[in-house]
């Protein structure tokens, strides 16, 4: 039978007051070297546990740390949700995970996390970050960290992927295989993300003079049927493309199952490249070459960089923003040798 231990009966073993233990086990004041160790080597022998709602009384925190993200649509999503949530485990703390979405946007539940007083801090990844959201951030008394946002907010933190970078990359990759019709199917209207990958892409084709053909150029929604859609309406024009880069493995994927469907052979009719690395991309036949992009990393930043805001180790009001670089998995269907099989 499992019986709760608290830090009176450490207090006892230990021979010191519950004040020491408590300030040996927050690392809130001070205690011997020895006395500390003695302390944590008991506590770790009746296999303590804090209580985390007396502990947030005394350290008026919660110890829970808030995640807000788009609408789970993806694995992109989920390993965030993973990396981060390994991290606030690691100290001892809780991750409360809300997702914005139609019927909940985001101003909605950023409210609802720093009004609750439920939470220490929040990791807010909003790519479609607005004026009011921006407000509500820059206003919040709970330090925020913004995740793949546009960094030109000022007074905010923010940790991003360098889409740019990514999106020039793997054009430039294709461009340097002797493509030269380059279809992209981009992310949504007023996505930070999709806006800098496209970006990305025309500034390669600008670089190697090709030109940039509207018809071209197709929106997507960042999921596997507008991907589906997307290739289906490029191939039914008369300017046929001979390579597409799908601004998301998602919208890639979707790409396969049309051009499987249509009879188009990847990559001897038509290249595809796209973005983010997803477990997914691995078991596409040929392995689809994508945009590494480093979530783990991503994540930690975010994470570690919210817990020294919390502990004021950071001005919570001083303004930082990171750019994380990308790399490129090389896969058969841009035309490369197939390494992964």
């Amino acid at each position: 039978m499992h019986t709760t231990i608290n830090i009176r009966e450490i207090a006892r073993r230990a021979g010191v007051s519950t004040a020491t233990v408590s300030r040996a086990l927050n690392n809130t004041g001070p205690v011997r070297e020895k006395t500390r160790q003695r302390i944590l080597a008991i506590a770790q022998e009746l296999d303590y546990r804090p209580n985390p709602m007396a502990r947030s009384l005394t350290t008026k925190q919660t110890n829970t740390i808030g995640l807000i993200l788009p609408e789970l649509v993806d694995e992109f999503f989920m390993d965030i949700i993973h990396t981060i949530d390994e991290e606030v485990y690691h100290t001892n703390r809780f991750l409360m995970v809300a997702s914005s979405h139609s019927q909940r946007n985001v101003v909605e539940t950023l409210l609802d996390f720093m009004g609750s007083g439920r939470v220490d801090g929040v990791i807010l990844m909003a790519p479609q970050v607005n004026i009011e959201v921006a407000k509500l951030v820059r206003r919040s008394k709970r330090p925020v960290v913004l995740l793949n946002s546009k960094n030109n907010q000022q007074q905010t933190v923010s940790f991003s992927i360098n889409n740019f970078q990514g999106a020039f990359s793997i054009t430039e990759h294709l461009i340097k295989h002797g493509y030269q019709r380059i279809a992209m199917i981009q992310g949504p209207d007023g996505n930070c993300d999709a806006e800098e990958r496209f970006r990305g892409f025309s500034e390669a084709l600008a670089k190697h003079k090709l030109p940039l053909h509207s018809s071209l150029i197709v929106t997507g929604q960042f999921n596997e049927e507008s991907g589906y859609y997307a290739f289906n309406r490029l191939m039914s024009q008369n300017l046929q493309p001979d390579a597409v880069f799908a601004a998301n493995d998602m919208m890639a994927i979707g790409v396969y199952k049309a051009a499987q469907q249509l009879s188009v052979r990847i990559p001897q009719d038509v290249a595809v490249v796209g973005f983010d690395n997803i477990y997914a991309s691995q078991l596409l036949n040929p392995r689809l070459t994508t945009v590494h992009v480093p979530i783990d990393e991503l994540g930690m930043k975010a994470i570690r960089y919210l817990l020294r805001m919390i502990s004021r180790e950071i001005d919570p009001a001083q303004s930082y923003h990171e750019a994380i670089s990308t790399g490129l998995i090389i896969g058969g269907s841009c035309g490369c040798q197939d390494l992964s099989r």
